[in-house]
């Protein structure tokens, strides 16, 4: 308002100043007829086309100086989002709650101001975490979430479009732990959005499956199975094992396509020694021991002799039969660390007693000098328990 008061002054003040009154005529003006002689310009008078110039120059010259002071002036966003900041920083609900609930009605240019503001608070992550977290802060939003449930869903689906370039982003996390819930909650409703979310789901993985617990649980909640390429860039990137097991224990779980995608991965990535390796290696042994006889069999014959010995490893964490001694002797001779011999012997006296006793009968089968030395002293042990001291 104050910049309406001032460009009205600057427009009045040059106005008036640019007009100026005729002097009276003075005797004898008339003409030698008796009528009115014409008036002369007088010395200093403005023609009345340049002082309509003049004029229209000041209006623009007044008009640019006030969108120059409305620039500089702070704008609706800024203020709606220092008006948020100072809610949170004072814990105070039920402001938060009604600075909220006249952005959420505003449509969405509502929704542009409450994302910038929440992603002001996620550049400083304590005040996302205050902002999810404090009971009244957290409170003035459900409450909004259940008396606007349309608008709700129409920033939401603001939300997840608009985030897409910072896929790491706090704000994107807390999209995955709401919103499953809420469209679960109105199961029905919002078709649109919970077709949105399916899609983002599978953008969120192909970007590298940033805060993918709450994506896996968002797909749980939602009953959805992405496409089985969408998470291979995941398992692909073997400089950052963090979410391998996550995607693994999925694949493992999506039946032939799953699994095909697991063999592959084992086979593409040939080090038996990685983590993640280990860990898909682990389950295509157990689905092995689960009924589909033979998968373990080409890893347990690897040419390459990690991927052999992890498969082994795996292969006797299951009973097995006697059978299976000779796989067991080439293992403990593979040249196992001293962890790795302690835990195929353990393996082994647990769940597979009939190979175990074959080796204590006779420990000279093992050629490794190490592993023969613990046999004959739990053999020996074991006699000692029996009362046989022969």
């Amino acid at each position: 308002m104050a910049l309406i008061f001032v460009g009205a002054a600057l427009l009045l003040f040059p106005a008036a100043s640019c007009r100026r009154k005729a002097p009276p005529a003075g005797p004898g003006a008339t003409g030698g007829d008796g009528s009115a002689a014409q008036e002369a310009p007088l010395p200093g008078k403005i023609p009345a086309s340049a002082e309509l110039e003049a004029l229209r120059a000041r209006e623009k010259e007044l008009t640019t100086l006030l969108a120059d002071l409305k620039a500089k002036g702070p704008s609706a966003a800024k203020a709606a989002r220092e008006a948020l900041l100072g809610h949170l920083g004072s814990f105070d609900g039920r402001g938060m709650y009604e600075t909220m609930r006249e952005l959420l009605l505003k449509g969405e240019e509502g929704y542009r101001e409450l994302l910038g503001f929440f992603i002001a608070c996620d550049e400083e992550h304590d005040k996302i975490l205050i902002l999810t977290h404090d009971s009244r802060l957290v409170y003035a939003m459900l409450r909004l979430v259940a008396l606007y449930p349309g608008k709700t869903a129409e920033l939401c689906d603001y939300l997840i479009r608009n985030t897409r370039d910072i896929p790491g982003s706090f704000v994107r996390r807390e999209i995955y732990n709401f919103l499953p819930v809420f469209l679960n909650y109105h199961r029905g409703k919002y078709p649109e959005l919970r077709q949105l979310l399916k899609e983002d789901i599978v953008f969120q993985l192909k970007k590298g499956g940033q805060y993918l617990y709450k994506v896996t649980l968002a797909m749980r909640d939602l009953q959805f199975k992405p496409p089985i390429e969408s998470m291979l860039p995941i398992l692909y990137n073997l400089e950052d094992p963090t979410s391998h097991g996550t995607v693994i224990a999925h694949l493992a779980g999506r039946g032939d396509a799953g699994l095909q995608a697991l063999i592959k991965f084992v086979e593409d990535t040939g080090d038996g020694a990685h983590r993640s390796v280990g860990q898909g290696l682990r389950h295509i042994v157990d689905i092995d021991a689960l009924g589909r006889k033979g998968l373990a069999l080409p890893f347990l014959e690897h040419a390459n002799p990690g991927i052999r010995q992890t498969a082994t490893f795996y292969y006797f964490r299951h009973p097995r039969e006697l059978a299976d001694l000779e796989r067991a002797l080439g293992y403990l001779d593979s040249g196992l660390t001293v962890a790795q011999q302690s835990l195929v012997l353990g393996s082994l006296k647990r769940k597979s007693p009939a190979i175990y006793r074959a080796l204590l009968e006779d420990p000279a089968r093992v050629t490794d000098e190490k592993v023969r030395a613990r046999l004959e002293k739990a053999a020996l042990k074991l006699k000692k328990e029996a009362g046989d001291d022969s």
